[in-house]
């Protein structure tokens, strides 16, 4: 399998390249520093795989957080003037079979194979399947040799290091699978004991319950004879026969008889309790009766016994009063409102000046017209009044139309008189009309005036009238408002006995009240009161009852008890011959029986639970042998291949060192050795050391050369794509012995089986000359690319038409 040729599409450093390999077996990249040697070998990688080996290890190292790969992703594959174009690579392949042109595209400036499409001659899917089977997973550490590797082996973590040898061992993968699977089914095992054994929890917690159950059984289950006498219509009064379910029935009904005279027994207190509330405040009604008579009476007319509106009311009185403003534009509503609140014979009449006001309007508002006719809009009125003030005006007028025309007219009224009547009895008519309806006007005003006094004296003489009914009927109103609060505050004890007693009482009507008949009724209260003897026996009967019935009384009021009580009763019936003894002798007596049958249950529930557990415990048993079993298998199986992987390291070690040795120029006896230990491989030389600590880094580098043609050897058979890339070791190359390399290189290269095409790059000049030198004198092809080859301005038209 041959790379005939590669174009780099905004690829790091190249905007759009293409560089023909001509077929051959080696390319040689000989060119300066930082012209675009790497960068085509780091296009070819990233068009095989999606990613670039040597900094795909340096970012990862670099970026800790998210923050740090957004800064350093930044011109890690996308070339800096690209914009927001694509980054694209070409391959063109041979193999001898099939000509393929591989493409690999991405828009993302990242190393993430994910974020690129790569297509084999425009399918997808083919792509996918030539990757998975020429390429894998590990094409950096099989493929490529460079300085970099050299760096990164010295930071590689001991667990990390096997994976640069999995060519060199056995693989055991299936081995391992088998061991992951029984600790996979030992991990499995666990999470069964666990889970079973919390199954367990449950029947055991039954067992313990049963048990306890049973013996409180025990002590119900003696035989108590059941009382003969009958508490309701229909009990039965042989219970012997009876089945379980007949036998909670009756529990039930007896329960409810139970329910039925705590009820009553609880409802004659409550009835008790009411009896002593109203002694207590009859009492009190006969103090203030005693004392207080008539203000009980006036309360009585005040209505208070009610409510208190008729305070409400005067109050809202004077908030109404307060409320009339009492102005010209207002006084007669404000009347209407005043008269509201008085008697009918001290109404304030205002009918006559109401109208004496609407005619005087009237009048003033036809003088107010006929002066504004003679004063303001009469014209002939203003035109005299200019004539009469620019007199001269009109004469200069007459002459110059007698000059000019010979005869002059009258401007008003047309007349050819005008031209002949004296100056001094020109105008002398308008004044006298001037004057007389100046005269006019002056009356009229003087009459408009008078009738406007008029009216304001009316409008003034209502107002005080009405200020001083509102003033009094205030002060009337304040004064019965005073006198009913201070009632009000001094009967408040009074008046808040009477709304108990009512709530209590609804039918008391306390205008027929009187001192002697609150004695009546008091006294018969008295009697109907339960006397301290029966009131202990009734406390106690519903309290042992509700005791016995289970029923807390510990928190809530009678009342609330008593409500609670209620809903509990299901049926109502008749009890009779009801007694404590003998209600709680038939709850027993039926319990007795029903705790018998409820052992018989819970010794059959309790051998089950005893059956479930013990099975349970058996399975925990047998988890328990086959998880013991399938870890012994496993720890057998991994040490042997342990053991195998730990003699086949030990193997790998002289095939490096024998490498290594033909590589470098110093002929020592070091020997390297691979240890694998602690799950870990360790890489130290004939006494123990580490090599990363003993050699030197270009001795490093030349051991990591090594490796890399040892591998090449161990992988020959099994590989599919055997192209390979030298990039750069001239840091190296002092400490290797340069004929030993090439010979190497070049024996590689003519059995055509181990390497089939070889990219080698340098910038030194003297390995450039020894490589093709050798190469060219074993009749091996090589394609030299010089600075001339990478310069994208020098593109020549051959390769431009095949792209």
């Amino acid at each position: 399998m041959i790379i005939k040729k590669i174009r780099m599409v905004n690829f790091r450093g190249f905007i759009d390249k293409t560089i023909n390999f001509d077929s051959k077996s080696v390319v040689l990249l000989s060119a300066a520093n930082g012209i675009g040697k790497t960068t085509t070998i780091d296009a070819i990688e990233w068009c095989l795989t999606g990613s670039i080996g040597r900094l795909k290890t340096s970012f990862d190292i670099r970026s800790t957080n998210t923050d740090e790969r957004k800064i350093n992703t930044s011109g890690i594959l996308k070339n800096r003037n690209s914009g927001n174009n694509k980054t694209l690579v070409y391959l063109w392949i041979d193999d001898n079979e099939n000509k393929i042109e591989l493409i690999r595209e991405q828009d993302k400036d990242e190393l993430d194979p994910s974020k690129s499409i790569v297509k084999y001659n425009g399918d997808a899917n083919k792509a996918s399947n030539f990757i998975k089977k020429y390429i894998g997973e590990s094409f950096y550490n099989f493929h490529f040799c460079d300085v970099q590797k050299s760096l990164n082996i010295q930071s590689t973590k001991r667990n990390k290091l096997e994976i640069l040898f999995d060519e060199f061992i056995t693989n055991y993968d299936e081995q391992n699978q088998i061991v992951d699977s029984l600790s996979q089914f030992v991990k499995e095992l666990d999470k069964k004991i666990e889970k079973t054994c919390d199954q367990k929890k449950e029947p055991e917690a039954s067992i313990k319950l049963l048990k306890e159950q049973i013996e409180q059984r025990k002590e119900k289950s003696r035989e108590i004879n059941y009382p003969l006498v009958r508490f309701y219509k229909g009990e039965n009064l042989d219970i012997t026969h009876c089945s379980k379910e007949e036998l909670i029935e009756q529990k039930k009904n007896l329960e409810n008889c139970g329910y039925l005279v705590a009820e009553k027994s609880i409802r004659t207190l409550l009835e008790n309790e009411k009896l002593l509330k109203k002694a207590a405040i009859i009492k009190e009604l006969q103090l203030y009766y005693e004392k207080e008579e008539e203000k009980i009476k006036k309360c009585i007319e005040a209505g208070f016994i009610q409510n208190f509106d008729k305070i409400t009311s005067l109050n809202e009185k004077i908030k109404e009063l307060d409320k009339v403003s009492l102005k010209k534009n207002t006084i007669f509503h404000d009347i209407d409102v005043i008269n509201k609140y008085l008697e009918s014979d001290a109404y304030i009449n205002y009918e006559v000046d109401k109208m004496q006001i609407e005619n005087n309007k009237l009048e003033i508002e036809q003088l107010a017209k006929e002066i504004d006719l003679l004063n303001n809009n009469n014209k002939l009125l203003k035109l005299f009044v200019t004539l009469s003030v620019n007199k001269e005006v009109l004469i200069e007028y007459r002459h110059d139309s007698l000059v000019k025309n010979g005869i002059a007219f009258c401007p008003i009224c047309g007349s050819d008189s005008f031209a002949k009547i004296n100056e001094n009895l020109i105008l002398n008519e308008a004044d006298d009309y001037i004057k007389k309806n100046g005269e006019l006007v002056k009356i009229k005003e003087k009459n408009k005036k008078d009738l406007v006094d008029k009216t304001e004296t009316i409008y003034q003489e209502l107002i005080s009238k009405a200020e001083k009914v509102v003033k009094e009927k205030k002060e009337n109103i304040t004064e019965k408002l005073s006198v009913l609060i201070k009632l009000k505050d001094e009967m408040m004890p009074f008046l808040s006995d009477v709304q108990k007693w009512q709530s209590i009482e609804t039918n008391i009507d306390i205008k027929d009240i009187t001192y002697n008949k609150l004695e009546v009724i008091l006294t018969s209260i008295e009697n109907r009161i339960l006397k301290n003897d029966k009131l202990e026996k009734e406390n106690e009967l519903y309290n042992k009852i509700l005791i016995v019935l289970g029923y807390n009384n510990e928190n809530g009021n009678l009342s609330q008890t008593y409500e609670k009580v209620r809903n509990l009763i299901v049926d109502i019936y008749e009890v009779t011959g009801f007694t404590y003894e003998g209600f709680v002798t038939k709850i027993n007596a039926i319990e007795s029986i029903l705790a018998q049958y409820e052992l018989d249950h819970f010794k059959k529930e309790l051998e089950i639970k005893i059956e479930e557990k013990n099975k349970l415990d058996n399975d925990i048993s047998e988890f328990g042998k086959l998880k013991q079993l399938a870890e012994k298998k496993a720890k057998a199986i991994k040490e042997i291949v342990e053991q195998l992987s730990n003699d086949e390291y030990l193997k790998i070690g002289p095939i490096l060192s024998k490498y290594y040795k033909k590589l470098i120029r110093i002929d020592d006896n070091k020997e390297i050795q691979l240890i694998h230990e602690n799950d870990g491989l360790s890489l130290v030389d004939e006494k123990g050391k580490n090599i990363v600590n003993v050699l030197s880094n270009g001795q490093i580098s030349v051991f990591m050369l090594a490796y890399f043609f040892a591998g090449i050897n161990a992988r020959n058979k099994s590989e599919k794509f055997k192209i390979y890339f030298i990039d750069d070791l001239t840091s190296c190359m002092d400490d290797v012995n340069m004929l030993a390399f090439v010979d190497l290189l070049k024996y590689l290269m003519e059995t055509g089986n181990t390497i089939e095409q070889l990219f080698f790059v340098t910038c030194d000049n003297r390995i450039s000359r020894l490589l093709k030198y050798k190469m060219e004198g074993h009749g091996i092809d090589l394609k030299e690319l010089s600075e001339y080859d990478f310069d994208e301005h020098h593109q020549n038209n051959n390769e431009e038409k095949s792209v």
